[in-house]
């Protein structure tokens, strides 16, 4: 062997099935479609670059400063083509190329990718979960929040209602569109303090952009009772199908549940999932006008939510119980010297101390009592004390509201949605719960993108290029997704379930998992006499290899880029 042969042993992990995964999906050629930059002379090109940030987003994230080090443990060349080193792919060239992202419209770039990927992959567009986030930020970012007019492409890094509980930090917004089987579709950053009731319209008309009139004719957007508001319904009902909570500041609300609840025709559908702990459901609906326009609301009671909601009761009742008995107890020290004062004090302490969860009443006691003596110093010899009658409220009983309490029980355990598909036929009600209940989708992508494995340890200094790195997070999430789903729709026809580290025995896997059981893959890398040859070791284990023939592939993509796919 020369001096100039080498033998490497590289920690490719699940690198090569992410990249394979963008390649399928024309990752690279739909960014460099749309993104300004100059072929002659750059040695890469913007999509390859975000390609890179998306595979160490995925794999083991590092701080944008230090993602070279990252791609020396892997083999670069595999992943994005012959001459290609890691020191290309330094904070620099990563940072060129968020730039380049910005400059073209971060939403309107991955909705392309997105729906280019799900179109080509056969995933339906017919519902969306949407929803949206807050990411607090740490630093000054002076510019952005001190812009006297910030332009409308301009991020604006500032304080807003913190979903994270950190009102002291500055935040973004990020909202997302997720489909049931949990891949984002439209996902957008907003500035640090945009709410949701005026973010939904805004979002709904990007959708729009983004959709074929055909899928937007049959798409249903869910979203939460941020969604519900006057005006937000009169922009909406005719344009397009959706299904949401319905706010309980209605007062239609109110008297949906009074109605439910007095007529009784519930119908039951037991649990939606097979879950052991699932909850049960019973539902009613009724088709009623709200400002002038017939919805269908749906009036949906769930036995866990009612648990769930009957601890909180509880607690409030005890805390009521012990103010009232505290009242009660100063309330009866204070004495009366005319019944008629005693009898007017009780009723304004019943008024100023009305109790929702309790009935009780007074009785106004006589006492017997020496008058206090209005002269000064000591009373004569032979005085006889003068006795008068004075009053003591007493309470006589503290009982509770039974019937009240389980009203609340059931008003708390009751939910309302509403939806303008009236015709049970086109939409049944079952349906309709079904779809909200689908919300988890947008919620667990939030998560994932919250955890410290996902988006801690990135600095950048420019708020554009904190708009475009958000989008490239959904990016990752658009990969991630596209493996989850795609190994556990696999899994449905498997009768053997993955075994996996712990012996845990999964049949819907989390991209969590599977990534992570890819980490320990290796390729022995020799370069000798100026070929490239390159090996799989004989130790990767057979659920290692399972995955991989799950997600669509198999081991030989690590070695030779001619790896054929096995599924589209």
């Amino acid at each position: 062997m020369t001096q100039s042969d080498t033998v490497l042993t590289l920690s490719a992990g699940p690198s090569q099935l992410l990249s394979a995964i963008c390649d399928e999906i024309d990752f690279e050629k739909m960014i460099n479609d749309q993104l300004v930059w100059d072929k002659d002379r750059c040695h890469l090109s913007p999509g390859t670059r975000l390609k890179a940030l998306l595979i160490n987003i995925l794999c083991d994230r590092q701080p944008l400063y230090h993602i070279h080090r990252f791609f020396e443990e892997l083999d670069v060349e595999m992943l994005f083509g012959k001459g290609v080193k890691a020191e290309d792919l330094n904070e620099y060239s990563i940072g060129r190329a968020l730039d380049a992202l910005h400059q073209a419209t971060p939403w309107k770039v991955y909705s392309t990718l997105s729906v280019s990927a799900c179109r080509k992959l056969g995933l339906p567009l017919r519902t969306l979960h949407n929803d949206t986030t807050s990411y607090s930020v740490f630093g000054d970012y002076e510019t952005a929040e001190k812009a006297v007019e910030p332009t409308q492409e301009e991020l604006v890094i500032t304080h807003g209602y913190s979903k994270q509980n950190r009102p002291d930090l500055k935040q973004i917004v990020l909202g997302m569109g997720v489909t049931p089987e949990r891949i984002p579709v439209l996902a957008t950053v907003e500035n640090g303090n945009t709410d949701d009731k005026s973010w939904n319209p805004t979002f709904i008309k990007k959708l729009r952009e983004t959709l074929s009139k055909e899928e937007w004719d049959k798409l249903i957007y869910q979203a939460d009772s941020a969604l519900i508001t006057t005006e937000n319904l009169r922009a909406i009902r005719e344009e397009l199908y959706f299904i949401s909570r319905f706010p309980e500041t209605f007062k239609l609300s109110h008297d949906l549940k009074e109605k439910a609840w007095k007529n009784g025709e519930w119908q039951k559908l037991g649990q939606l999932k097979s879950s052991k702990h699932a909850a049960s459901y019973k539902i009613q609906s009724f088709v009623e006008k709200l400002d002038g326009y017939l919805y269908r609301f749906v009036v949906v009671y769930s036995d866990q939510l009612g648990e769930q909601k009957e601890k909180t009761l509880e607690r409030k009742i005890a805390k009521e119980q012990a103010h009232l008995e505290k009242e009660i107890k100063k309330f009866e020290s204070t004495v009366y010297h005319c019944q008629e004062d005693g009898e007017k004090a009780i009723k304004v302490f019943l008024k100023a101390h009305s109790s929702t969860y309790f009935h009780y009443s007074f009785r106004l006691e006589p006492e017997e009592a020496i008058e206090k003596r209005k002269k000064r110093g000591r009373p004569k010899k032979g005085e006889t004390p003068k006795v008068i009658t004075i009053y003591r409220p007493k309470l006589q009983q503290l009982t509770k509201n039974e019937e009240a309490i389980e009203e609340k029980k059931r008003k708390m355990s009751t939910f309302i949605l509403i939806t303008n598909k009236v015709d049970q036929n086109e939409l049944p009600d079952r349906e309709v719960l079904q779809t909200y209940k689908g919300q988890e989708a947008a919620e667990t992508r939030f998560r994932l993108l919250k955890s410290p494995a996902m988006i801690d340890g990135f600095f950048l200094k420019k708020p554009s290029r904190i708009e475009a790195l958000g989008i490239v997070f959904v990016m990752a999430l658009l990969i991630y997704g596209i493996l989850e789903h795609r190994v556990r729709e696999k899994m449905k026809q498997e009768e053997t379930p993955l075994v996996l580290a712990g012996k845990r025995k999964l049949f819907r896997p989390t991209g969590k998992v599977l990534l992570k059981e890819l980490q320990e893959i290796k390729v022995i890398y020799v370069r000798q006499a100026g070929q490239v040859i390159r090996f799989l070791p004989d130790n990767i284990g057979d659920q290692t290899k399972r995955i991989l023939e799950l997600s669509g592939y198999d081991m030989s993509i690590y070695v030779t880029k001619k790896a054929e796919k096995t599924m589209i």
